[in-house]
């Protein structure tokens, strides 16, 4: 049985594709092909090219499908991490506390406040207490984002409590040469909540 030397490349070429993982191609065999032994060979390299694309194409979407699903995962535990990293925490009936700890850069200041912006116009909060006592490094940027916050919910509304002001950050806010008069400050979160119970009325014994 002689086989042409084009039909043996053309085999040899389309197995040297697949080994690249590109299984889309085909052996050409003509509908007119003489039936002998190596057209069995050439059609059955077909059905196998053909399983093998349709493998393929299953395993792409299926990488594809958990890549999507990564993203959501990720992005979940992104939002988690922020509300974590923001812990406005309602301790009365419009009053907010907002205990900061960490460090805060100007991504994270931002999202504090559109965060604690957003909660005091949902829970018509009548006061607000920012505790910066957990905050371990404070630049000139970060002191600033701190009194931007205080004012922004002063403006929607709200007064505003800054407490935890340590010495070093009372200098850098002293640096900045801001009007920090309409700011309440004191130094502890537990003595803000206790004017603030004072002010709305609620006895001490109330409060468990």
């Amino acid at each position: 049985m002689s086989i042409s030397k084009e039909r043996i490349e053309q085999v040899v070429e389309v197995m040297a594709k697949a080994a690249c993982k590109e299984y889309q191609h085909r052996v050409n065999v003509p509908p007119d092909a003489a039936d002998d032994d190596f057209l069995q060979i050439e059609v059955g390299m077909n059905v196998v090219l053909e399983d093998l694309e349709k493998a393929e194409i299953a395993r792409r979407e299926y990488v594809n499908e958990i890549e999507r699903k990564n993203v959501e995962i990720a992005d979940r535990a992104a939002m988690a991490l922020r509300e974590l990293s923001t812990p406005i925490i309602s301790v009365w009936d419009g009053v907010l506390t907002l205990p900061i700890i960490g460090m805060v850069d100007t991504v994270r200041g931002a999202e504090m406040m559109e965060q604690l912006l957003a909660r005091v116009a949902s829970d018509q909060a009548e006061y607000v207490v920012i505790d910066i006592t957990g905050v371990s490094v404070v630049d000139t940027r970060t002191a600033d984002s701190f009194i931007r916050m205080s004012e922004a919910v002063r403006l929607v509304g709200a007064q505003c409590f800054l407490t935890g002001i340590s010495p070093a950050i009372a200098q850098t806010i002293a640096q900045l040469g801001i009007d920090t008069s309409r700011i309440r400050t004191l130094r502890r979160l537990s003595d803000a909540l206790k004017v603030v119970f004072e002010e709305l009325g609620i006895h001490q014994s109330h409060v468990k």
